[in-house]
């Protein structure tokens, strides 16, 4: 019975075992300037998570991740459900997604408000090569409820800190 070994398929010359600096680099990038693969960040990064009251008959509270405020609009107006059973639905990407359920019997004009509750940010981390400096990782994202850790404004644009 013999044994079978999967090996890397990565050809050297001759005598060479070491990997070479470019293909180090390839699968661990560098830190450059506190950053980590910001040139290639986690898709989720900008996302921002909303919390929805909205009064009908029944109170429904919504939870909806979009990228601005307006495509959480609109996904509530298509996904948006007035019965007694709860929503859970996607929008464009498996990323946009809404829950609501139901929550009290109200009657009455009460107005809809809208909350940003939370934002997908990078996450900060730290690495030997880089003497233990933190740097943020664009490629480790973490949900955070801080709005002064928040790097984006209701319609999505960039909020400039200083």
């Amino acid at each position: 019975m013999g044994v079978c070994v999967k090996l890397p398929l990565i050809i050297r010359k001759r005598g060479n075992m070491k990997p070479s600096k470019k293909e180090i680099e390839r699968k661990f990038p560098p830190i450059i300037n506190g950053t980590y693969k910001k040139d290639m960040p986690s898709k989720d990064i900008g996302y921002q998570k909303w919390e929805v009251r909205k009064t009908y008959e029944v109170e429904m509270v919504y939870e909806i991740v979009a990228k601005t405020k307006e495509e959480a609009e609109e996904l509530l107006s298509k996904e948006e459900c007035i019965k007694l059973e709860d929503v859970d639905g996607y929008g464009k990407t498996f990323r946009e997604t809404i829950t609501g359920k139901h929550s009290n019997d109200m009657s009455g004009n009460e107005p809809t408000t809208w909350n940003k509750i939370e934002e997908c940010v990078p996450s900060e981390d730290t690495d030997s090569d880089n003497d233990f400096k933190p740097f943020l990782n664009y490629e480790d994202t973490t949900w955070s409820k801080d709005d002064y850790e928040w790097n984006k404004k209701e319609d999505g644009t960039n909020i400039e800190k200083k």
